[in-house]
């Protein structure tokens, strides 16, 4: 059943890349390159641009977390000075190690709802709307990666995952 689930994801990926068109690829890089490189116009241009991209990434951390029963807090969106620069977002849970990485690494989940939004929505739009969603699709592509914060957190499990998966071959092969 599972391996059956699998191939039918892959087949709809593909599904969905097939219908991008080289115009719309274009489209959302674009809108990629505008949301990055509008924190040079500000921070409110920044957020605004941003806005999309930052509500969808909290939101991932948010539903992860609250499904994890992790106690997350409201997403906050509102952007705040920190030592490092500015934070545009941000969601507060209380995990353990091991429930850290799903939630550390939910916005990795954004990037095929960003390809879906590609596909499904901006090819063949007409104008204002294609730019609308090429902006969308080009913010949910940029969320998807996660911050350096979600990094620094899923770090103690990703190297308790990697030593396991490392002594798992290392006894296979003796």
């Amino acid at each position: 059943m599972g391996r059956c689930r699998t191939i039918r994801c892959l087949e709809t990926l593909e599904q969905w890349l097939h219908a991008i068109t080289p115009l719309d690829a274009a489209c959302v890089l674009a809108a990629m390159l505008l949301i990055r490189f509008s924190r040079h116009a500000g921070l409110w241009v920044h957020a605004l641009f941003g806005l999309p991209g930052t509500f969808a990434h909290e939101s991932a951390h948010f539903i992860v977390a609250f499904i994890l029963g992790a106690h997350p807090s409201w997403p906050s969106l509102v952007p705040r000075r920190t030592e490092g620069g500015w934070l545009l977002g941000s969601v507060a849970f209380r995990a353990g190690y091991l429930r850290k990485l799903p939630i550390a690494l939910a916005p990795l989940a954004l990037a095929p709802l960003g390809l879906w939004w590609m596909a499904a929505l901006l090819h063949g739009a007409g104008w204002p709307m294609a730019g609308v969603h090429a902006w969308i699709a080009g913010a949910l592509l940029s969320a998807s990666l996660p911050s350096k914060t979600d990094f620094l957190l899923a770090w103690p499990a990703l190297a308790l995952l990697a030593a396991m998966a490392l002594a798992y071959v290392l006894l296979r092969m003796s």
